[in-house]
């Protein structure tokens, strides 16, 4: 008996010198800092203009902390250029756990009218039929100030999105659209599978309504995505 008592005994000093290791240097209850966002998570700001930030604010356990948050961005927040980008802000509290928001934000020149944020209408679908139910999926469209555009999804968000695949089930393409409007694809890449369109026809920008639209040749199958957006 006396052996299984002294078995027992070293067994908890171990874990008790685990978990003091384990913990060693953290408090004994720990606060997040808590990030929020003035103005839209989603926004468009001008090419050439100096971006102004509609604003943030942080608080850890009901002390302002805002003067703590990290901003960090790949946009030139001074000149910006067309295209997409993601502004970071994080903070850390005292035992190294960080909390962290998110915004984006779309750069297009004054008189770029097609790029925007996007949602597809009714007349989408595949092959005719309307395997997209009710669902309006959200379609970003961004000018690379290279005179061609990049389209979120060329399939009308229909794996990413209507499915639930996310993502990396969005078919990516890389567009010009001319001054009469048509649309050509120039690249395209669905990283999930890691193919690409076969073809994309019926390419067409209306400035007046803005609204897009395009037909996607997608899989061995050749599946037809019939793709409406609009604004």
């Amino acid at each position: 008996m006396k052996k299984y008592i002294l078995i027992s005994a070293m067994a908890l000093g171990l874990l008790a010198t685990a978990c003091s290791e384990d913990t060693e240097g953290l408090t004994g209850v720990t606060y997040y800092a808590v990030i929020e966002l003035d103005g839209p998570e989603y926004m468009m700001a001008p090419a050439g203009t100096p971006f102004v930030d509609p604003g943030y604010s942080a608080t850890m356990q009901g002390e302002d902390i805002t003067s703590q948050v990290k901003v960090t961005t790949n946009m030139d927040l001074q000149d910006p250029k067309p295209g997409y980008y993601s502004i970071a802000y994080s903070a850390v509290n005292p035992d190294g756990f960080s909390a962290a928001k998110q915004r984006y934000v779309l750069v297009a020149d004054a008189d770029d009218k097609a790029s925007g944020y996007y949602t597809t209408t009714e007349a989408t679908n595949l092959n005719g039929s309307n395997f997209f139910g009710v669902n309006a999926c959200s379609i970003l469209v961004y000018g690379t100030g290279k005179g061609t555009y990049i389209i979120s999804d060329l399939l009308g968000g229909f794996y990413a999105q209507v499915r639930g695949y996310g993502d990396a089930y969005a078919l990516k393409g890389e567009v010009e659209i001319a001054a009469d409007g048509t649309i050509t694809l120039v690249d395209s890449y669905l990283q999930g599978w890691g193919d690409s369109a076969n073809a994309l026809t019926d390419g067409k920008f209306d400035a007046a309504t803005e609204t897009m639209s395009w037909t996607c040749d997608y899989t061995e199958y050749n599946y037809l995505f019939n793709v409406t957006i609009t604004k």
